[in-house]
């Protein structure tokens, strides 16, 4: 299977650890890997269509303590859609509403030609490219301005509704927010751990590669790692089947999990307010109208 990889953080941090153990994964994934990340409000992706594990470029990006940002995502591909090749390898990038959208997808969309791309052309063949391109579509004309509950809830919507199509697990940003949605039927899972102080020794899951985090970050660093599988010892937590959660300065700022809790809170309130309200005795027209008078 693909797995996906997502780092968010409140300062700009270098990924040499995390994406040391995300790296290794190509083993399994040997079509393509490719990492993101903003410089600035600029989007900047290296990727190749060979196992990650074999690159050179991936391992330099790794030791590479000058590459830092507050997001990075990454993607490891065993193709399913679409050859061998750069143009299919992930995560893919346009521009919509002066903003530079990065996505990697993990998972099979059916009739993915059928869903509208309207400007967004692909470049290959994928069918991760092509919902892609159908998303950016769609946020160009429902998002107007600046993300808000309002947006999250439509894109929850929609991705729902891409769900419906098969599997679907993606991670997105658009250089402010982290999207990150797992699959409403649970393929192949989506996992998240927070980091903050105070940091201990953490342990990579696939090597045998360990780090005292007290030394490498400071004790106002605060963040959160997604991953398909989790990749070290901490304590790492699993979506929610179909939820969506997105992140900005390494908080969570929108769960639909969380937000459908609180929806179904608020209007079992309002219900038993309604329940309590005393019914007003009837009166004739001709009754109010004399009470008017009086």
């Amino acid at each position: 299977m693909c797995e996906l990889f997502a780092m968010n953080f409140n300062r700009r941090i270098a990924p040499t650890f995390s994406f040391r153990g995300f790296i290794k994964r190509g083993i399994y994934n040997p079509d393509g890997w490719g990492l993101a990340y903003y410089d600035d409000i600029s989007a900047c992706i290296y990727k190749e269509p060979i196992e990650s594990t074999h690159s050179v470029l991936a391992e330099k990006n790794r030791q590479n303590p000058e590459m830092k940002s507050k997001i990075f995502l990454a993607h490891v591909r065993l193709g399913s859609v679409g050859g061998r090749t750069l143009a299919n390898t992930h995560p893919f990038m346009r521009v919509c509403n002066e903003r530079e959208y990065v996505f990697a997808h993990n998972g099979t969309i059916s009739n993915y030609k059928e869903l509208c791309i309207g400007e967004y052309l692909p470049h290959g063949q994928t069918d991760s490219e092509h919902i892609f391109c159908h998303l950016v579509t769609e946020i160009k004309q429902n998002v107007r301005g600046e993300w808000d509950k309002y947006g999250f809830r439509w894109l929850h919507q929609k991705l729902n509704e891409l769900n419906q199509l098969g599997s679907l697990n993606i991670i997105m940003s658009d250089g402010v927010y982290v999207f990150a949605y797992h699959d409403m039927n649970g393929y192949n899972g989506l996992h998240f751990t927070e980091r903050k102080a105070p940091y201990d020794k953490v342990r990579l899951l696939d090597e045998d590669w360990e780090i005292d985090l007290s030394y490498e970050k400071h004790p106002s660093v605060r963040g959160v790692i997604i991953a398909s599988v989790p990749l070290t010892n901490e304590k790492w937590k699993s979506f929610e089947k179909g939820e969506l959660r997105v992140y900005r300065n390494g908080l969570l700022t929108f769960s639909s999990v969380d937000d459908a809790e609180q929806q179904a809170k608020y209007m079992k309130n309002r219900c038993v307010v309604v329940e309590h309200v005393v019914p007003m005795p009837k009166k004739s027209a001709e009754e109010i109208r004399q009470e008017l008078e009086l």
